[in-house]
């Protein structure tokens, strides 16, 4: 195999849609599941984090698109039943439309809150109205791929009706051809283009523009129902209306922006609220462009945009790539697709060498516990192995039997396997022993059934904390590797999984360059990459995820509040000698104090949320273990921040429960500024034991 191609060297495709590697490389395994209502009647949104795939699927709505899967001899990945309709739109990252923030009418910002969102309105709809004649006229001129959808031949019809219309006020008065027409959109266009840039210096432009200013999305539903009424589609044709990258709405830099562009956003929401049938909308956006409330008001209304009244939403990573506990058999199909492809793609040569599901078989299995500590050297010194152990720690080594204490170094000599039980037996043995037992179980001598051993639960949820912990006594680091880690520390995002390929490929390019041709290994005929280069790849990946949060507004913020949570919970996950919190790699709070109407707390659950709408975080509801403890709100680190902070990424047990009043006091420490910030309290030190059933019974 050629080992100078780093399959994964590029990680955005979407931006290319008319090259032949979109069609290649994209998948269709989402498509088969929930996506169906993007081909579908009624507004909806794509909300996800970054890199989750939303714009890669209204990619597919550019008849650009589809003229390149029929040329590459594909089968366009949508339902036979919904490929009849006509798309058009704008990227509102890549059109540059909220430069529109930078201008002004020099009157005053309060002229220019009133006013500037009407022009950001005509901007917005003689964007869309110029994609929406482009598309008519390719789809028109290859009406084999496109099911002669369009009769272009009434194009003269169109242009007569349109230019009719009321809602342009004048601008398109004159216009005859679909030249004048295309002439006349791109003129104003490119005055809006000009005048963000700097380059208008008589103001009567602008003044002329001011008369005809449109209202949002009419000219848009206008175009839409001439292209009906000329025949130039028929009435069962939907008109599809893009946009993408509604983040960009968001992405402020002084107060002025901020607020112009809130009000932008609001009236970009009017066009959504009107739920006008002649046209359905089509938006994309990061969790945080819309989750936050203050972002769904409309322009000159009380209202807010209401989910599934005025639109449908669908959440990428819940809905489809669920961070949650259960198994995700949606985001395991689209990972080993997505890694297949891309191998066709970049090794075409060999195709006939192509396993299917190479991932699996590349990444190699999923490592038992045993496995993570076989770099650990099996101690022989009493010492070492009491560190080992952590029975050398001033707050636990005295109570220790001199029977218990050579049980446990006997075992830790047994073996790597005997090390791990060893771990976990230490940690049996500092629970109390509950109702009957006034002493604890290490004064006491070793239980003959070896209770950590067969108790198959209590086990299974301590094995990743006995290997942080063993691991970490012994001057070693937590290790993934595996399809199945890989999959797991990807968070549902496949972004995320592609740049661990990234790297931990770039990491096996390296290592093979240096290696004599006959001892390389072959990774398209059953090879597999070793576990160290997997592992120092995934760190150096989860390493340079952490250092990207500053890129996006606010990030220092969040950056600054995830070390500090991400050492906070390594800490304690190491001091927790008993592991009565082996799900410590979490926090829980009572959704009583979290939804709390007091000012302080509504400031850091506004941080608290947009860090998970960032992707920073992930957050999910739960019962109390107690009857009476009521519903909690838990948060976790995105996985693939764990290699960084040293965290198990796996979510088997209860996180820690913590007080809102810690909350505040680890988001004041990594000096998150809130407007309104609680005074900080002592921490409570927390003692739960394994067995609270027991506790309750203690004399």
């Amino acid at each position: 195999m050629n080992i100078t191609i780093n399959p994964f060297q590029q990680l955005y495709f979407s931006d290319d849609t008319q090259a032949d590697n979109f069609v290649e490389l994209f998948s269709a395994e989402v498509l088969q599941t929930a996506i169906h209502p993007v081909f579908q009647g009624g507004n909806v949104v794509l909300s996800g984090t970054q890199g989750c795939g939303k714009t890669m699927i209204l990619s597919l709505l550019r008849p650009e698109t589809r003229i390149a899967y029929w040329k590459l001899g594909k089968d366009f990945p949508v339902n036979k039943q919904m490929r009849n309709f006509i798309s058009a739109g704008v990227n509102l990252t890549r059109s540059r439309i909220s430069d529109i923030v930078q201008v002004t009418l020099h009157r005053g910002d309060d002229a220019d809150e009133r006013e500037m969102p009407f022009y950001f309105a005509d901007f917005f709809n003689y964007l869309v109205v110029d994609d929406l004649i482009k598309s008519v006229e390719t789809i028109g001129k290859n009406p084999e791929i496109f099911d002669s959808i369009v009769d272009i031949s009434r194009i003269g019809e169109f242009v007569s009706a349109v230019a009719k219309q009321d809602c342009w006020f004048g601008s398109l008065d004159g216009v005859k051809t679909v030249e004048q027409l295309k002439e006349r959109i791109g003129e104003r266009i490119d005055f809006y283009r000009r005048w963000v840039n700097g380059n208008i210096s008589e103001m009567r432009l602008l003044d002329d523009i001011s008369q005809s200013k449109t209202n949002i999305g009419e000219p848009i539903a206008r175009t839409a129902e001439c292209l009906r009424q000329s025949g130039i589609i028929s009435d069962s044709v939907p008109v599809l209306i893009r946009v993408d990258q509604i983040e960009e709405m968001h992405r402020a830099f002084t107060d002025r922006q901020r607020r112009l562009l809130l009000a932008f956003r609001k009236m970009l929401n009017r066009a959504f609220a009107s739920r006008d049938a002649r046209v359905h909308y089509r938006a994309g956006t990061r969790r945080y462009g819309w989750s936050n409330p203050e972002f769904l008001g409309i322009w000159g209304s009380e209202a807010r945009l209401e989910n599934i009244r005025d639109y449908q939403l669908i959440e990428m990573d819940q809905q489809l790539f669920a961070w949650g506990e259960a198994k995700n058999t949606i985001f395991e199909r689209f990972s080993i697709d997505a890694f297949q492809k891309r191998m066709e793609y970049y090794f075409r040569n060999d195709a006939n060498k192509l396993r299917p599901q190479l991932a699996k078989s590349i990444f190699g299995k999923h490592p038992i516990a045993e496995d993570r500590i076989t770099q650990v050297k099996i101690a022989q010194d009493d010492r070492q192995i009491d560190r080992a152990l952590g029975l050398d720690l001033a707050a636990d080594g005295g109570k220790w039997s001199e029977e218990w204490r050579e049980f446990l170094r006997a075992l830790f000599r047994t073996g790597h396997s005997g090390m791990l039980d060893a771990v976990l037996a230490a940690a049996w043995g500092r629970q109390t022993g509950g109702a009957r037992f006034k002493r604890e179980h290490r004064e006491s001598p070793p239980p003959f059934d070896s209770p950590w051993r067969e108790r198959k639960w209590w086990r299974k949820e301590r094995l990743d904390q006995a290997v942080l912990q063993l691991m970490t006594r012994c001057q070693q680091r937590f290790m993934w590797w595996g399809y199945d880690d890989i999959r797991s520390l990807s968070g549902g995002n496949i972004t995320v999984f592609l740049h661990i390929c990234h790297r931990i490929w770039d990491g096996f390019l390296k290592n093979e360059s240096s290696l004599p041709e006959k001892r390389r290994t072959d990774l398209l005929n059953g090879g597999t990459i070793d576990r160290n280069i997997q592992d120092a790849g995934i760190l150096f990946a989860s390493n340079e995820w952490f250092k990207k949060l500053p890129e996006e507004p606010g990030g220092n913020a969040r950056q600054g509040f995830v070390e500090k949570l991400g050492m906070r919970l390594n800490e304690d996950m190491m001091r927790d000698l008993r592991m009565a919190y082996p799900g410590g790699n979490g926090i829980s709070i009572t959704l009583t104090e979290f939804n709390s109407e007091a000012e302080d707390v509504t400031d850091l659950r506004s941080f608290i949320r947009e860090a998970v709408g960032y992707g920073v975080l992930f957050e999910t509801e739960h019962s109390s273990k107690s009857k009476s403890g009521g519903r909690r709100i838990k948060f976790y680190l995105h996985p693939i921040l764990c290699p960084r902070f040293q965290l198990p990424e796996a979510r088997t047990k209860e996180p820690y429960y913590w007080r809102i009043d810690e909350l505040f006091e680890l988001a004041r420490k990594a000096q998150v500024t809130l407007a309104r910030a609680r005074v900080s309290q002592p921490r409570v030190a927390r003692s739960l034991s394994l067995f609270p059933e027991l506790d309750n019974d203690k004399s």
